[in-house]
């Protein structure tokens, strides 16, 4: 016997309505309905569960326990529906997709463009937005459901994210060409921490490692000065200014700035993998899909980090 249940999308409409007005009456006119036609449906909905619902108060509705769990579920069916419709407006637009992207400029400076420029060779009408964020801006976008996909560090805590080893990337400094130490091919950070430093904005992951690292070898670091963007932290060495720590190895000097040097640290903490995330991968688009396809092989998409982790 199928004792599945089937709901009507009215009556769950007419429920979240009752449920955030607390009000009947409110409920009906906001609904162009009946207000017996409004608890009729809830009245029904309630023998179909098989529990009450709502509490009928003199000032108004109370939901019951149950009333809150069904409250939940109709937000999430009628969140899911408005992405459908949007998902398949895109198709007859033909615009076929829609990505939203949050990134590190770690990853948007070295590998990104290239995914990017790959993806829309093949799916050339897929709309993709991408915003350069803090590692944690991009997790806290991704669980807000700001983006759907996030680019970010392993050093950038990840808890609620389904996410994938990605790359790799290699803390490196910047120095101008007569710097004393330019003529090094690798560097540790005991030999830069008492330099005058150009560091990234405080709340970036780059900013916390060197800090902490600094500390332990019981220095403060002298940042001078304080960018967001690489090519302007490269602009400021230029201008000797000071010395810049960032994840650029695989980066030529040119693509910076001509006048910096690009020399790697040889500590082993500067070393780190990025990461591509999403919130769920079961309630991710096609599109999405498509693209973590692109990067990942295919039984590593099924199964993310993150995921195993929160088990």
């Amino acid at each position: 016997m199928d004792k599945t249940m089937r709901f009507d999308l009215i009556s769950l409409s007419l429920f979240v309505a009752v449920a955030e007005t607390q009000n009947l009456t409110h409920a009906a006119r906001i609904k162009h309905t009946a207000v017996s036609a409004v608890s009729k449906r809830i009245s029904e909905l309630e023998q179909q569960v098989g529990t009450q619902l709502m509490l009928r108060m003199p000032r108004g509705i109370t939901l019951t326990p149950a009333g809150h769990s069904l409250l939940y579920h109709a937000r999430q069916v009628f969140r899911n529906l408005e992405k459908m419709e949007e998902e398949l407006s895109d198709y007859a637009a033909g615009i076929r997709g829609h990505i939203r992207i949050y990134t590190i400029s770690a990853a948007l400076m070295n590998h990104l463009p290239r995914v990017v420029s790959d993806y829309l060779s093949h799916y050339p009408q897929t709309d993709i937005e991408i915003e350069e964020q803090t590692g944690m801006s991009v997790v806290q976008g991704l669980l807000a459901g700001e983006a759907d996909v996030g680019f970010f560090s392993s050093w950038t805590p990840s808890a609620g994210i389904e996410y994938w080893p990605w790359q790799h990337d290699l803390l490196s400094v910047l120095v101008w060409p007569s710097h004393p130490l330019a003529a090094r091919s690798e560097l540790t950070f005991a030999d830069i921490v008492n330099e005058k430093m150009i560091g990234s904005h405080r709340n970036s992951a780059v900013s916390h490692i060197l800090e902490r690292q600094a500390r332990a070898l019981g220095k403060t670091l002298n940042m001078g000065l304080r960018v967001s963007s690489f090519v302007s932290m490269a602009e400021l060495v230029a201008q000797q200014l000071g010395i810049a720590v960032l994840p650029v190895n695989e980066v030529a000097s040119s693509t910076l700035h001509s006048g910096v040097r690009v020399i790697p640290l040889t500590e082993p903490w500067a070393r780190r993998d990025l990461l591509v995330g999403v919130r769920d991968y079961g309630q991710a688009s096609p599109s999405v899909k498509t693209l973590l396809g692109n990067l990942l092989p295919a039984e590593q998409a099924v199964q993310p980090e993150g995921e195993a982790e929160r088990r």
